[in-house]
């Protein structure tokens, strides 16, 4: 009962997987260069979960002419760490990812596929699960995701993105939740797949691996369930650069109009009006409002919203750490920064400040 029901999600997940990997390609809103490496990503965690099933099913071992091509289709696995690299680098600007140099990276995948085909010819027969080929292969793979495991890392740990407070990241910015999420759910599924390699070489009966390769993939299914849930929540995470792709901006220009905004944020506090919006704030410093909104997406990776949500809660902060103004109620305080609700108010500053306004005030004039 319990494998039919996995074969189910298994099933799904690669359905699911696919859809997805469709809307991707297809899709020509947002980070379009990302897309295309994220559709490419789940189209090759849709050939692993059907490659894990195939292996796993009982009835697969009749069909030994199609081990060779199936185990050719397991070297795809080789190219996961690289997109999952690719993606964060290019996601977060920091390279031009693909150049030149960028074959290397797809390398270890062409050797293997060269060596198997060349090593095919010689072979009469091929059982995955008999061959030494299959130790040695799931080895490197392993190895090799792990490389790019910690590089994606390091290339992470270089932004201001933290893996701290991360409920708190995807409410107030989509995008470093998103690769969070990605990473994170790679890592799972490396060391779910880690683990169902050291159970079959323990064991040494192929029959476990029916269900290890069911864990696998009702994790895959979770993970890609997560990431439909994750776009559902925040569409904004891969559409907001779409908005921007024919505004060209000059870095001078940039420059000065950043210096501007700044300015006129510390010195005239329009976030104190309840009623600022990106138009009226745009014409106060005379800036064309896409233009702003580009600016505040790009520089500080925030919407509007959540610009302006950030300069009333630190002055809150600095109005409550005050004790001149220690006799002003919570209720003076929001309204006096520009909040309209007390619950909106509250939720805000315990997401910025892990406390609430009376905690806060407590510890900070004691």
């Amino acid at each position: 009962m319990s494998l039919t029901l996995f074969n189910i999600l298994t099933v799904i997940s690669v359905f699911v997987t696919l859809i997805l990997s469709l809307f991707f390609f297809i899709n020509k809103r947002g980070f379009i260069l990302e897309n295309k490496i994220l559709a490419s990503l789940l189209l090759i965690f849709g050939l692993q979960i059907f490659y894990s099933f195939a292996t796993s099913s009982f009835a697969f071992q009749y069909f030994l002419d199609w081990h060779k091509p199936l185990f050719l289709l397991r070297q795809a696995s080789f190219l996961t760490g690289p997109l999952i690299w690719f993606y964060v680098n290019s996601f977060l600007k920091k390279k031009d990812v693909f150049n030149a140099r960028s074959a290397v990276h797809f390398l270890p995948f062409v050797m293997a596929v060269i060596f198997l085909l060349l090593t095919y010819r010689v072979m009469n027969g091929f059982v995955i699960w008999e061959s030494v080929l299959d130790l040695n292969f799931t080895i490197l793979i392993l190895a090799h995701n792990l490389v790019y495991i910690v590089l994606t890392l390091l290339s992470m740990k270089t932004t201001t993105i933290s893996f701290k407070g991360f409920y708190k990241n995807i409410l107030i910015s989509a995008q470093h939740p998103w690769l969070q999420i990605l990473l994170v759910g790679f890592i799972i599924i490396w060391i779910i797949n880690l683990n169902s390699f050291a159970i079959y070489m323990i064991v040494k009966k192929p029959g476990w691996c029916a269900y290890t390769a069911s864990i696998y993939a009702l994790v895959a299914f979770l993970f890609i369930s997560t990431i439909m849930f994750f776009l559902l929540l925040k569409p904004d995470v891969y559409y907001i650069i779409a908005k921007y792709k024919n505004t060209k901006l000059k870095a001078d220009d940039r420059s000065e109009y950043l210096q501007k905004l700044s300015h006129y944020m510390e010195t005239q506090q329009p976030f104190l009006n309840p009623d600022i919006t990106l138009e009226s704030l745009a014409t106060d410093i005379s800036v064309n409002p896409r233009i702003l909104s580009q600016i505040i997406n790009e520089t500080y990776k925030k919407n509007f919203k959540s610009y302006i949500l950030e300069y009333r809660i630190r002055e809150s902060m600095r109005i409550l750490a005050d004790e001149k103004h220690s006799n002003l109620t919570i209720l003076e305080v929001l309204y006096q920064v520009g909040f309209n609700s007390k619950s909106a108010f509250n939720n805000q500053f315990k997401l910025f400040t892990n406390l609430t306004p009376i905690e806060y005030r407590s510890k900070a004039i004691g």
